[in-house]
């Protein structure tokens, strides 16, 4: 019983909880260029999602960094190189989840990227709890 506590309070956690807001901002940067490079531009879905998984990227990487996780490291640089590390994780399975999605399934896009975010959301929080942000304070 004391491990289900744990994990429920960790889920409860402040941090948790504006590491989801600020990723919903990134979320939606990241589907708003989707959409404007699919729709718009008429480009692959496939290239559109890989730009706009950067973009959300770039967007998750500075309001967690200065607003959540209030890192203070000034290796800002490295700190970067490890964000995009986990980060590129995600985008492969983003690719992935939406590869299977549309082209095997026959899901819409924008559906299949719903459902890659809400896996890939996961991944992230830890990986940049553990990694990005606990390794260089």
């Amino acid at each position: 019983m004391g491990t289900i506590k744990r994990v429920i309070d960790f889920f409860y956690e402040k941090l948790f909880a504006f590491y989801i807001v600020f990723a919903g901002i990134a979320t939606v940067v990241d589907f708003a260029v989707l959409a404007g490079l699919v729709e718009l531009a008429s480009l692959n879905y496939l290239y559109a999602s890989a730009i706009s998984y950067l973009c959300g990227m770039i967007t998750n990487f500075t309001l967690n960094k200065f607003l959540n996780f209030k890192n203070k490291s000034k290796e800002v640089f490295t700190q970067f190189l490890l964000f995009i590390i986990v980060a590129l994780i995600g985008l492969g399975l983003n690719q992935l989840i939406l590869y299977v999605s549309v082209d095997l399934i026959g899901i819409h896009y924008l559906v299949a990227k719903i459902i890659s975010v809400g896996i890939v959301m996961f991944w992230s929080f830890f990986g940049h709890k553990k990694l990005t942000f606990a390794l260089l304070q």
